[in-house]
């Protein structure tokens, strides 16, 4: 894998990443409902997936994946349908009669549901399945990758989507923050649990 590869193939993993998906449209929901911190988990579920789904293609099980996708299509429900789960909580937040809405957006029952949440959200996306399967051996010569190679891509690709990703939510983040008044904080909840509704509807949509 040459210079021109590598940065061939960082400069096509940013385009995907600047791109809206299921992936931003959640993570964004997430930031503007219970800001930056909220994220994080959901953050490195979505990074862990990421790099199985490159191990999977490098090793050839990506094609097996995307062939036999009957497991992929359970963990893309499930994940759907929490994205819609979270949806629904926001909306509900943003229609409520509460007055004290600015202390009212509730915390995550269970620790690691946001990095369970990622996982799958990430892992049921065909999206990445035709990236990491169909568009990645158009910069990388898989059965010729090395170890150090391997190694290299594994870092560069999850840490480009992650990088943005992160742009994503901060973004979110900060325009949520700028705001705290009641009416906003009601306008912030409603979006996000647009967002995730959305995010959700589209991913059980999306073949």
């Amino acid at each position: 894998m040459d210079w021109h590869s590598l940065i061939g193939l960082v400069v096509a993993t940013a385009v995907i990443g600047l791109v809206p998906g299921p992936i931003v449209g959640a993570l964004v929901g997430r930031a503007l409902y219970g800001g930056l911190k909220s994220t994080f988990g959901f953050l490195t579920g979505v990074f862990i997936a990421d790099l199985v789904w490159l191990m999977a293609a490098v090793s050839g099980l990506g094609f097996v994946a995307a062939t036999y996708s009957s497991v992929f299509l359970v963990i893309k429900y499930v994940g759907a349908l929490y994205l819609v789960y979270l949806g629904v909580q926001a909306l509900r937040a943003a229609f409520s009669k509460n007055s004290k809405l600015d202390v009212a957006i509730p915390k995550p029952r269970r620790r690691g549901m946001g990095f369970i949440s990622g996982l799958l959200v990430t892992l049921g996306n065909p999206k990445l399945v035709a990236f990491y399967v169909g568009f990645l051996p158009t910069f990388i010569d898989i059965e010729a990758l090395s170890f150090q190679e391997t190694v290299v891509a594994g870092i560069l690709v999850p840490s480009t989507f992650a990088f943005f990703n992160f742009g994503w939510a901060l973004s979110a983040a900060k325009a949520k923050n700028v705001f705290t008044s009641s009416r906003a904080l009601r306008i912030f909840n409603g979006a996000s649990g647009g967002l995730l509704v959305g995010a959700g509807a589209y991913m059980m949509t999306d073949d």
